[in-house]
């Protein structure tokens, strides 16, 4: 049977949001803040270990200062991917995603790059950048910067973080993880696929 043409868009919008939810039961799972609408998927088999209201933003000391009508509480949920009963260790990849609002006082000379270790954003010995990209996640933007480290007992470890913020600097958005070089390695496409779904939305 043929459709008509008026038919199809419909009928193939169907398709792919079947195809869509399926895909979204196929080994992933969310991390979400719904009052900041953050959403990040991580596989099924990495563990949420922590989620919450955190006590801290970014405020040149302990009065932040919001514009009238905001109300972005700081929140964070850290995840990792250790087997049951077996501690976090870069043998496996950990992370974290965060939300924090930015004092009005300090988003005229924000500087995201402030918001990646200090060997990271002025590189040091030891520490190679292997990655950074400019990106986009929905309403907000900013960077996503890989690294090596040479650890002093020999290990080479590698982080991955993006760091993001709206479009008046009122709020920024990071996710960070890391593990061993091996580990990353085994793990890239995963990690590249928590970055990649990352988003903040209205």
């Amino acid at each position: 049977m043929r459709l008509p043409s008026w038919a199809r868009p419909a009928v193939l919008g169907l398709i792919a949001a079947i195809l869509a939810s399926g895909c979204g039961r196929s080994g992933y799972q969310y991390v979400e803040n719904r009052d900041d609408t953050v959403f990040l998927k991580i596989p099924d088999d990495w563990e949420i270990v922590a989620e919450g209201v955190v006590n801290y933003a970014i405020t040149p000391d302990d009065n932040p200062q919001r514009l009238p009508g905001e109300n972005v509480v700081p929140w964070r949920a850290v995840f990792n991917a250790a087997p049951d009963g077996e501690a976090a260790s870069f043998d496996h990849v950990s992370g974290f995603v965060e939300v924090q609002p930015v004092d009005r006082r300090m988003r005229a000379d924000l500087s995201l790059l402030a918001f990646f270790p200090p060997e990271v954003s002025n590189v040091t010995e030891g520490v190679e950048v292997v990655r950074h990209d400019l990106v986009t996640a929905g309403e907000a933007s900013g960077h996503r910067i890989a690294w090596t480290r040479l650890m002093e007992d020999g290990r080479e470890i590698m982080g991955d973080r993006l760091v993001m913020t709206d479009d008046l600097n009122r709020v920024i958005y990071t996710v960070g993880v890391g593990c061993s070089i091996g580990c990353y390695d085994a793990n890239a496409a995963s990690i590249d696929e928590v970055m990649r779904t990352f988003t903040v939305g209205d």
